[in-house]
């Protein structure tokens, strides 16, 4: 099976941001078909310091938001992805490790490779990285 580019999305947030907040968020481009979320972890960092995971597509119980979001049975995130990402947790605070394919960029792949050349690099630049890129090239 042909495939669009994977990334890896790392959220962190307090407990006053919700799950169901986070899936309002994520909805939209997997409804429209833009992306595919092929692995979906959610983290939390308990006041004692002790991490704990909980993959998504497989919890029961999830808030009602979650209902009906397509996330793929693939466990992609390793435990050393899991410790890495909880290592930037602070005690009480939460996160989401999501795994997506670039969908969109499916047929542009597979178009590419098929007049042989290959995709050799895919690299995402951080909002905040854009940001001052712009704000730099400005003055």
């Amino acid at each position: 099976m042909e495939r669009g580019p994977v990334e890896i999305l790392f959220l962190s947030m307090s407990d006053e941001v919700g799950l169901g907040d986070l899936a309002a968020v994520l909805r939209p481009p997997v409804e429209s078909g833009v992306i595919r979320i092929i692995d979906c972890v959610l983290l939390s960092r308990d006041a004692d310091g002790s991490l704990r995971a909980l993959d998504i597509e497989e919890a029961e119980g999830l808030p009602a938001e979650l209902t009906g979001l397509q996330i793929d049975a693939n466990d992609l995130l390793s435990d050393a992805d899991i410790e890495l990402f909880g290592e930037s947790l602070d005690p009480g605070q939460g996160g989401l490790a999501v795994v997506y394919e670039q969908v969109w960029a499916r047929e542009a792949v597979s178009r590419i490779r098929s007049i042989g050349a290959e995709v050799e690099l895919f690299l995402r630049v951080p909002p905040e990285d854009v940001d001052l890129a712009f704000a730099s090239a400005t003055r």
